[in-house]
């Protein structure tokens, strides 16, 4: 099943509850009254800022140097609607402007930066050749692409 979120004006508001009525796979999952807060981020931010927090809070990012992975991948064009970082200091500057806490240093990023070749996902890693490493860094980008699908709005 998929998650869908729709904005629907006050007065449109009975009758979407009456056509969910009448579809028996369909339900209303969560019925806000109050618009959502995203601190005046566009879209493309929003989303990156939330899947950040999924990814910090279920522990993906378990190490500094794995925000790399998030940002090579950027940098390979994996997210529509945002481009390369110039640098890794850019790629902070741009955390911290979406709110993201906790994030790793300038040299973290550099160094293992210079540790992955190719595009995703045919990543190679010169530090490491276990291939449940390797997985693992490859996973960490495809926990953050399936979390910024999944914060979408309708």
């Amino acid at each position: 099943m998929k998650h869908v979120t729709l904005l629907v004006p006050d007065d449109m508001e009975a009758l979407i509850k009456n056509l969910v009525a009448h579809m028996p796979e369909v339900e209303i999952v969560a019925d806000d009254e109050e618009p959502l807060d995203d601190g005046g981020l566009n879209d493309i931010d929003r989303r990156v800022a939330l899947a950040m927090n999924i990814l910090q809070q279920n522990g993906a990012l378990r190490n500094p140097f794995d925000y790399t992975w998030i940002m090579v991948a950027i940098g390979d064009g994996m997210i529509d609607g945002l481009g390369a970082f110039r640098s890794p200091q850019s790629y902070i500057n741009y955390l911290q402007s979406i709110g993201i806490e906790h994030v790793p240093s300038r040299s973290t990023l550099s160094q293992w930066y210079g540790r992955v070749f190719g595009k995703y996902p045919d990543w190679e890693f010169t530090d490491t050749k276990d291939p449940m490493e390797i997985l693992r860094r490859k996973n960490v980008f495809k926990q953050f692409q399936s979390a910024m699908y999944r914060c979408r709005r309708g």
